[in-house]
């Protein structure tokens, strides 16, 4: 690998997903670890995506998105709900021992926000001023981007998923309750379709439920403006704090964007004010899956 090229590493709750890429854009390698056990520890999770990093050829130089709260300046992950073990651990230092890299030359980045610079880059979000990623899977991630850059803050920015929109409801793993990945993310999205056996021949199906509620009026179709309400009221503070007129939606979930948008433009103007909301634009993702690494990859080359 040369000093135009980079590697980046996706940290995700049912795989790792990995690559090289060149500053021009260009993809030169991919790579996927789709069953990473992090119920044997993060020790072992750690030599994994070390050996992600070898075999994809880093040289000197890697970008990393983990999913939780960061402490950036140290390369520290405080807090990942969604990842067990991976907890006050020192993910830089770690990954530069086994690497034998210096430990500035890692960086260690949120997930979704790793996603938003790879979007930004090179996907749904380029030539955004301010735009704000949201990643519908396990969770709901969030990436902030204000005035053409990453805003991470200390490393906790961008938590839409973390915005407590039901005082009391359901338990979330950051320790809370009623927080909107509960009701939005596509795990949550899965336990109410089951909840209310949806839809009817594959209770549970994401992708089924989506094609019955474009298909026509019924259950799945209130389920999903339900959904995609409770996603709007998370949504709404961030446009009322900041005046965002672009969000990104990318995850799994994503796919279903067409028929989540009615309820995420009611549940907006429930938790906002003024005309703004109207000139809210909420657009795909275009790079898929490889938008997390592909951001952590851009990151490694400041």
């Amino acid at each position: 690998m040369n000093a135009e090229e980079r590697v980046g590493i996706d940290v995700g709750g049912s795989a790792i997903k990995a690559g090289r890429i060149a500053r021009d854009g260009q993809i030169r390698a991919e790579q996927t670890w789709k069953t990473p056990h992090f119920e044997r520890g993060p020790a072992h999770v750690l030599d994994g995506i070390a050996e992600l990093a070898r075999s994809l050829g880093a040289r000197e130089a890697l970008g990393i998105g983990v999913p939780g709260l960061l402490e950036r300046a140290r390369g520290f992950v405080v807090e990942s709900p969604n990842l067990p073990g991976f907890r006050d651990l020192d993910v830089r230092g770690e990954l530069a021992r086994r690497l034998d890299f210096q430990p500035a030359n890692i960086r260690v980045e949120n997930d979704a926000n790793a996603a938003a610079v790879g979007e930004l880059w090179l996907g749904g979000a380029h030539g955004e001023r301010d735009a704000l990623l949201l990643t519908l899977g396990t969770g709901i991630g969030g990436g902030l981007i204000l005035n053409g850059e990453l805003f991470a803050g200390e490393g906790m920015a961008g938590e839409v998923g973390h915005v407590v929109i039901t005082p009391d409801g359901q338990p979330c793993g950051c320790g809370r309750r009623g927080c909107v990945e509960q009701y939005a993310s596509a795990t949550a999205a899965r336990r109410r379709a089951l909840e209310a056996k949806l839809p009817r021949e594959a209770p549970g199906d994401l992708e089924l439920l989506a094609a019955r509620a474009r298909e026509n009026a019924g259950p799945e179709r209130d389920l999903c403006f339900a959904i995609g309400r409770d996603l709007g009221r998370g949504i709404g503070p961030v446009l009322c704090l900041l005046d965002i007129r672009c969000f990104v939606f990318g995850g799994g979930f994503s796919g279903a964007l067409d028929v989540l948008e009615p309820g995420i433009r009611v549940g907006i103007d429930e938790r906002s004010y003024g005309e703004r909301q109207h000139a809210v634009r909420l657009v795909l993702a275009t790079l898929g899956p490889k938008a997390g690494w592909i951001g952590a990859a851009k990151l490694a080359f400041a």
